[in-house]
C-alpha cells in the first residue's frame, strides 16, 4: 500500500475527527497510518479512531457538577462522609484530578473531608460512616472491586457505606462492582468498542486485523494487553491525561516488537 493511500485516508479521518487535528497528534496519527499495510487495517483504523470518546476539561467539569448532585441527592453531607480518591503513596493517579473538580462543585463545607489519598482520609475518619470512593476510570473493574473487598474485610472499615464515582468506565468493569456498593454514578459508560456494536463475520475480521496491527507491537502472541488490558476493547481519552491500559494499545504503545522506539499517539507513563 502506498503512502499516498495513506494519506488521503489520513485526511478524510481529520474531516472527521476534530481533537485528531490537534499538532500534538500529528507525529502519532502518522505513526499509526505507517503502521497499516492494507486498506482493511485502515479501515479497522479509522473506526477505532472516529468513535474513540475523546473527554476535555470541559467534560469534567459537566461530569463533576453531576457527581456533586449525586452526593446531596443521596443526602450524603461532609459530617457524615469521607470523598477519597484512589492515589497511594506519592504515586501519581488520574482520580486525583476528578477528586479536586468534585471537590470545587461541593460547597467549602466539604473542604475537609475531601482527600486524594486513602493515606490521609482514614487519618481523618473520625467515626463517618459513609465512604464515596473516586476514580477517573473504571476498566475491568478489579482494581476497585479489591479496594472494596479489603475495606469489608478490615475490622475498622468492614462497615462503612460505600458509594463509587468515576468519570467513566466499562460496562463490564461496572457491572461486577455494583453488588459492592451501595449506588454508584459512572459518568460516561463504555462497552468493548468492536464486540459490543457488531456481530460475526465482521466482527472476527476486524479483531484478527486489529491482532494482526498489535503483531508489530508485541512478541508475546498472549499479552494481556492484546486488544487493551484483558480484551477490554476501550476507545477512550481524558485530555492530557495518563491513558488507561483498557485501550487498544496501538493508541499508546511506544515500542515495536524489535524494542525499535515507537512515537505513540496519547501517552501512558
Amino acid at each position: 500500500m502506498d503512502n499516498k493511500t495513506r494519506l488521503d485516508r489520513m485526511f478524510t479521518i481529520l474531516t472527521r475527527v476534530g481533537w485528531i487535528s490537534s499538532e500534538r497528534y500529528r507525529n502519532g496519527t502518522l505513526t499509526i497510518m505507517d503502521d497499516c499495510t492494507t486498506i482493511g487495517e485502515l479501515d479497522v483504523i479509522e473506526y477505532l479512531l472516529t468513535n474513540l470518546s475523546y473527554c476535555t476539561s470541559s467534560d469534567v467539569v459537566a461530569r463533576a457538577s453531576e457527581a456533586a448532585r449525586f452526593i446531596t441527592n443521596h443526602g450524603l453531607s461532609p459530617e457524615t462522609t469521607l470523598l477519597v480518591g484512589l492515589a497511594e503513596g506519592d504515586k501519581t493517579c488520574g482520580s486525583t484530578g476528578i477528586v479536586r473538580a468534585i471537590e470545587v462543585s461541593l460547597p467549602s463545607s466539604w473542604n475537609g473531608s475531601v482527600h486524594t489519598s486513602f493515606v490521609s482520609a482514614f487519618r481523618k475518619r473520625e467515626g463517618k460512616p459513609n465512604l464515596v470512593l473516586i476514580d477517573d476510570f473504571v476498566g475491568t473493574g478489579d482494581k476497585m472491586s479489591k479496594k472494596i473487598n479489603s475495606l469489608r474485610q478490615n475490622p475498622k472499615t468492614k462497615d462503612y457505606n460505600i458509594y463509587v464515582i468515576s468519570f467513566a468506565g466499562m460496562v463490564e468493569g461496572v457491572e461486577k462492582i455494583r453488588s459492592l456498593v451501595s449506588d454508584s454514578y459512572i459518568g460516561l459508560s463504555l462497552g468493548k468498542l468492536f464486540t459490543s456494536n457488531m456481530s460475526d463475520p465482521e466482527l472476527s475480521d476486524v479483531l484478527a486485523k486489529m491482532k494482526n496491527l498489535e503483531d508489530k507491537l508485541f512478541n508475546d502472541p498472549e499479552s494481556e494487553y492484546r486488544l487493551g488490558y484483558k480484551a477490554s476493547e476501550a476507545a477512550f481519552y481524558l485530555e492530557a491525561a495518563n491513558i488507561p491500559n483498557n485501550t487498544f494499545p496501538i493508541l499508546w504503545w511506544e515500542k515495536y516488537n524489535d524494542g525499535s522506539v515507537r512515537e505513540s499517539l496519547f501517552p501512558r507513563r
